[in-house]
């Protein structure tokens, strides 16, 4: 008999419970994913929301009137500050003996601290086994990253713990690690001595969005860089597992971020550009903010594979582009086939185009059609187009499955914080930030930037 479970979410009536959960909750119930839920609890502190109302909650976010799938659930009026409002939500989860409890804290990061407290406190007298999930940002720095650890810890067991990272949940950066290691082909040049560098990137043509209560306390590097794209960097990055368990291929994610070189506090300049977008401050109502709406990063991992590589990891708002991607650039021919040629035929390319859409594109160089042996050759590219699936949707089967592979551990997240530190400290001390303007590229400083390098921006 599979064991049944039971779900509680915090932060049940927030945007991310009403765009991103309920949908997926749904999805995985027309799909009988939910087949051993007995009950999901979702909270939230709005005196005025009864079963009426949150049940109008529910149908406005799932876009369906599915009377079975409401009838799953039960709202809560919680207030996340008070521990004796969590006598309420002990009293139904009382109820429910055999059953493993799921809680997923769905809330702003400012919460985080006094939910796990609260809920520690009260589940000591509860003996279900029990699993909690916990949302990006998971700290502000690295020593807020490391209270929250010590503080969950105190409470849960780290094969309980799931902290979420929903970029790997998405088809195309889990085919980096498919496209890698189940093809051989791509063993032998996927080092330092083909590759050139690597760009993975998270561009946006739209502002904060209604986000500007968590944005401006954070900005792109802690939002983007820190999390998602170092995860995508892991993944390019690491060396074959010992075996497809998950311990195996976290434990070489985590060598990849022990192997990054130090950017030393005084070395910022060199390694880091920000910038801020024209009109942040008008468009979201501010005087005066040093929070940057784009950030790029220059990494080196100082292994044996990928000595001397760089990794160029960027994010941006209001940019001209909307694009999320990850670009492996080879090296150039050499310089002695380019002399019989007469041109200089365009790197080879492997990119993983996470959005808009899913593709994976490799661009090589053919001899025109009809032309002469020795024609300069021209790009052709092969794609290949996969589905648009819910990036929630694979995680959350994995935690009611109890697979932590695509969650971030307890020390990969410490050493991420540790990476991006001194960037931190560099820019909170040098407020001077470069403007660019909306719909743009970014800011020209970005653009000196890779230039200096002798490389150029890439796109899909």
């Amino acid at each position: 008999m599979e064991k049944r479970f039971l779900i509680v979410i915090f932060g049940g009536l927030g945007d991310l419970a009403k765009s991103k959960i309920y949908p997926v909750l749904h999805s995985l119930y027309k799909k009988a994913h939910l087949s051993n839920c007995s009950k999901i609890i979702s909270t939230g502190r709005r005196p005025d929301i009864g079963k009426e109302e949150f049940i109008q909650i529910l149908k406005d976010s799932i876009g369906d009137n599915d009377t079975s799938f409401f009838s799953l659930f039960e709202f809560v009026r919680l207030d996340l500050d008070k521990m004796e409002e969590y006598k309420n939500l002990e009293d139904i989860l009382s109820k429910f003996k055999e059953e493993e409890l799921i809680f997923y804290i769905a809330t702003p990061p400012f919460t985080f601290e006094s939910i796990i407290t609260n809920l520690g406190n009260f589940l000591k007298e509860i003996s279900n086994k029990r699993k909690i999930v916990i949302e990006k940002p998971f700290g502000y720095d690295l020593e807020s990253a490391k209270r929250l650890n010590s503080i969950i810890k105190e409470y849960f067991k780290e094969e309980e713990i799931y902290r979420i990272d929903h970029f790997l949940g998405k088809e195309t950066v889990q085919n980096i690690f498919g496209l890698r290691f189940s093809n051989i082909i791509f063993e032998g040049i996927w080092n330092r001595n083909f590759i050139d560098h690597i760009q993975i990137s998270a561009l946006e043509d739209i502002g904060v969005e209604g986000r500007l209560g968590y944005y401006d306390k954070v900005g792109a590097l802690r939002d983007m860089i820190q999390n998602h794209l170092m995860q995508i960097l892991t993944l390019i990055a690491m060396e074959p597992p010992c075996c497809i368990n998950e311990k195996a291929i976290r434990d070489e994610k985590v060598k990849v971020l022990k192997s990054i070189r130090e950017v030393k506090y005084d070395d910022v300049p060199l390694y880091a550009v920000r910038g801020q977008y024209e009109g942040y401050l008008k468009d979201e109502r501010l005087t005066k903010s040093y929070t940057e709406t784009y950030a790029v990063v220059k990494l080196y991992i100082d292994n044996l594979r990928w000595d001397g590589v760089p990794f160029y990891l960027r994010t941006g708002k209001k940019l001209k582009k909307k694009e999320t991607s990850a670009i492996i650039v080879f090296k150039k021919i050499p310089g002695l086939f380019s002399k019989l040629l007469d041109c200089t035929p365009q790197e080879n390319i492997i990119g993983f185009k996470i959005a808009p859409e899913n593709k994976i594109i490799l661009n090589f160089q053919l001899r025109p059609l009809g032309g002469s042996l020795l024609s300069c050759p021209i790009p052709t590219a092969m794609e290949w187009n996969g589905p648009n699936l819910e990036a929630y949707e694979t995680l959350f089967i994995d935690i009611i499955e109890g697979d932590h592979t695509l969650f971030i551990r307890e020390d990969e997240i410490e050493r991420a914080w540790e990476i991006v530190q001194p960037i931190i400290d560099f820019w909170k001390d040098h407020r001077e930030i470069p403007i660019y303007p909306e719909g743009s590229f970014g800011p020209k400083e970005a653009e000196d930037f890779i230039r200096r390098d002798g490389r150029v921006w890439r796109y899909l």
